[in-house]
């Protein structure tokens, strides 16, 4: 922090008393209704032992009434059946079952400079360090307790911290996550506030899973609900207080690119793996570099991030702790201080933070805020600088991000408004006349300064992590590029399967390439087979559905010939180009190939271009590569046997069930299935286009038939065992609802 002139008054002591007032106020006032909060967390376990006397009680004064000889012989059972039933009932209902993400530890030989950082971070919220810090591939960063009764018992401390923030933020937003996260667990509003909090994260995880079924679940989900209307304003205010040892280690302005930036990179981590990652991990292979792809896509896609930026969250479950955003930016904006324009004394030295400026009066310290971290809009303290190196491959590095354009340069302030990308974001305005805004001084300005590097080896902490967290369990390691043609292939190759299936029925001839298609065309068969494939669609529409199925056969041919690849683009879609990079138009082909009088100039043309329509695929490929897993159940009975059913939107794998006593590993088992691109055992896959029909021929226990095209029917029931991975049942309705449609 340097000293500026600014023409502008100190806040008066008066004014600073009084802040200091409203906020012992606020203390005694958030102590008391946390000291609340923990007696009615302590009630949790009162409600529970209640409910189970109630039960014990009337059972053992049933018991004392009857003779001995009678108590001797029911006494066993009825405490079975009442107590024991209630008791198991309650332990699952309240046992806390934790699930740890999967990470790399990292001591604090690994990384000193984090650490450091991270014990201020704890100093400032007046909490103790945590035991261990777990780098993870969420971009997120939490806190973790692992804790006794409901939260009332403390226990070892972690600090999740996301790689992709590591890459991405710059040292004083990471600054901010870590302190707010750490300060959930302060006393500074209450000596009660810390155990009010673990409270409330066990019952957040403890309610939502408690079953429909759970003879204890009624009376504690009831207590549950009145608890967290009584504990609201207690979270929202540790939030709030969370937020101010963030503004006041880190300073606002990161505080607030914090509090706007952690929503959009969730989103976009989660976009990340649905579209770029998903579709080629199904395909049996993996990328090389799992990390460095999201940093490119970061950069490739910063307009979206900064869309995504302006936008408020969506609406958090019931259990959230926080406030809405616009008020926790507002509290965060109060803590710099407006500075008057006109009635400054001459010469006046204020210290005034590098990202603050003249704001204009209607514009927002919100706005300045996020708009000053190394080319502002683009990513707050990230894309600006640290994604500047990302886009080449590599892991990426931490703590990049100082000194771009949104630096002030010496000599004087510099507008907000003139900053790289600053447009008006929604907050809270300035005081009339207020000229410009000066930002708390952080406590960590040290630790969190831009040329510190916090993880000395960041590159190859991504590698460990991605051994960890994306293993490749037999798939093939690839580059982007090949594992994006992979995906893309697989999908073409799905397509291609239902189109060929389809035309192979209309012809009553096999028809499995595009070298078939050509000779129907040649035939003069081709027209004939759409038309009774499309028989209500016009003739213009149907020749250009003819063109786009010879297209997609040819761009196979091509990519099996080797005589094509995939370009991908991370911001817009992939191109078919030659495989020197050129240009290809198989559009063009196409059209030759779909008219009789033209078919021998496509030849002639595939010739040139050295593609062979009859090309095969390299090997024998599973044919539910690349299809998405919809749901599953096990223990079912199709024809006769006991097969687990995994249903994809291209069909069913059936797969050989378990032994009774291997019971209850069969959901576990099936769960490995869908995830694994090996091929199982016995495994039998049946496509939808092999399906003529389905019709439900018992509803209790439900049955179906399957009526395959070879003539032959599948039978598939449900058991008195059966079970399902989430949605199972439902898929497998939709499956059976499709295949009784006219397709």
């Amino acid at each position: 922090m340097r000293p500026v002139r600014a023409e502008g008054r100190r806040p008066s002591l008066g004014r600073a008393s009084a802040g200091m007032g409203a906020d012992r106020r606020e203390r005694t006032l958030g102590g008391a209704r946390a000291w609340l909060s923990a007696t009615m967390l302590a009630g949790f376990l009162a409600v529970a032992a209640a409910q189970l006397l109630l039960v014990v009680v009337p059972v053992l004064l049933v018991l004392s009434l009857l003779p001995s000889g009678v108590v001797l012989r029911l006494g066993v059972p009825v405490c079975i059946a009442t107590v024991g039933v209630m008791a198991y009932a309650t332990w699952r209902a309240l046992r806390t079952r934790r699930v740890e993400p999967a990470g790399v530890p990292v001591t604090r030989a690994d990384a000193p400079p984090l650490w450091a950082m991270i014990d201020a971070a704890a100093q400032a919220g007046q909490v103790r360090t945590p035991d261990r810090v777990i780098v993870v591939a969420e971009a997120t960063v939490a806190f973790s307790e692992r804790t006794h009764l409901l939260g009332l018992v403390g226990g070892p401390r972690d600090l999740f911290v996301g790689l992709p923030l590591l890459q991405a933020w710059d040292n004083a937003v990471l600054g901010a996550a870590v302190a707010h996260e750490l300060a959930h667990g302060s006393p500074r509003l209450s000596r009660w506030s810390p155990l009010a909090y673990r409270g409330r994260r066990a019952v957040a995880r403890i309610i939502p899973r408690i079953s429909r079924r759970n003879a204890a679940g009624p009376v504690l989900r009831a207590y549950a609900k009145v608890y967290r209307q009584r504990d609201q304003p207690v979270s929202q205010a540790q939030e709030l207080s969370a937020d101010r040892v963030a503004a006041e280690f880190a300073g606002a302005a990161a505080t607030v690119a914090m509090l706007r930036d952690a929503p959009a990179m969730e989103t976009l981590q989660r976009v990340f793996y649905t579209e770029y990652v998903a579709p080629g991990w199904r395909t049996g292979h993996a990328p090389d570099d799992v990390f460095g792809g999201f940093l490119r896509m970061l950069a490739a896609r910063a307009d979206e991030l900064t869309v995504l930026r302006r936008q408020d969250p969506h609406a958090a479950d019931e259990w959230d702790t926080h406030p809405p955003r616009t008020e926790r930016l507002f509290a965060v904006t109060a803590l710099a201080t407006p500075i008057p324009r006109q009635a400054a004394a001459p010469g006046a030295e204020v210290p005034v933070s590098p990202v603050v400026g003249d704001a204009g009066g209607a514009e927002t310290f919100a706005g300045a805020a996020t708009a000053s971290q190394n080319d502002a809009d683009a990513f707050a303290g990230g894309v600006g600088t640290a994604l500047g190196g990302a886009g080449t491959g590599g892991a990426g590095t931490g703590g990049a991000g100082a000194g771009g354009a949104g630096s002030v340069p010496a000599g004087g302030e510099v507008p907000v408004s003139s900053l790289p990308g600053w447009t008006p974001l929604p907050g809270p305005a300035l005081p009339p006349g207020a000229g410009s805004l000066v930002d708390v001084e952080p406590t960590g300005a040290a630790l969190i300064a831009a040329e510190v590097e916090l993880v000395p080896d960041l590159p190859g902490l991504g590698r460990a992590l991605q051994a960890v967290a994306f293993p490749p369990r037999g798939r093939t390691i690839v580059g982007w590029d090949e594992f994006f043609g992979a995906a893309r292939a697989a999908e073409m190759e799905r397509e291609a399967d239902a189109a060929l299936g389809t035309l192979t029925r209309a012809a009553g001839s096999p028809v499995a390439s595009a070298a078939d298609v050509l000779d129907l065309a040649a035939d003069g068969r081709l027209r004939k087979v759409a038309e009774t494939v499309f028989p209500d669609m016009p003739p213009d529409e149907t020749e250009s559905r003819v063109n786009e199925l010879i297209t997609l056969l040819l761009a196979l041919a091509a990519l099996r010939s080797g005589a094509a690849r995939w370009r991908h683009s991370w911001t817009g879609t992939a191109e078919l180009v030659a495989d020197d990079g050129g240009h290809l138009d198989l559009g063009a082909v196409a059209t030759l190939a779909a008219d009789q009088a033209t078919v021998s100039a496509a030849r002639d043309r595939l010739i040139a271009l050295r593609i062979d329509p009859a090309a095969a695929a390299g090997a024998e490929r599973d044919r539910r590569s690349g299809a998405e897993v919809v749901g599953g159940l096990v223990n079912m009975v199709v024809d006769g046997s006991r097969t687990d059913l995994l249903i994809v939107d291209t069909g069913l794998l059936l797969v050989p069930g378990l032994p009774r006593s291997q019971n209850g590993s069969a959901k576990r088992r099936l769960a490995q299935v869908a995830t694994t691109a090996d091929a199982t055992p016995g495994a039998r896959f049946v496509p939808y286009a092999e399906v003529s029909g389905a019709t439900q021929t018992r509803r209790t226990p439900k049955a179906w038939d399957l009526r395959l095209r070879d003539g032959n029917t599948l039978t598939v029931r449900a058991a008195l065992d059966s079970d399902e991975l989430p949605g199972g049942w439902a898929a497998l309705d939709n499956a059976v609802a499709y295949l009784a449609s006219t397709r």
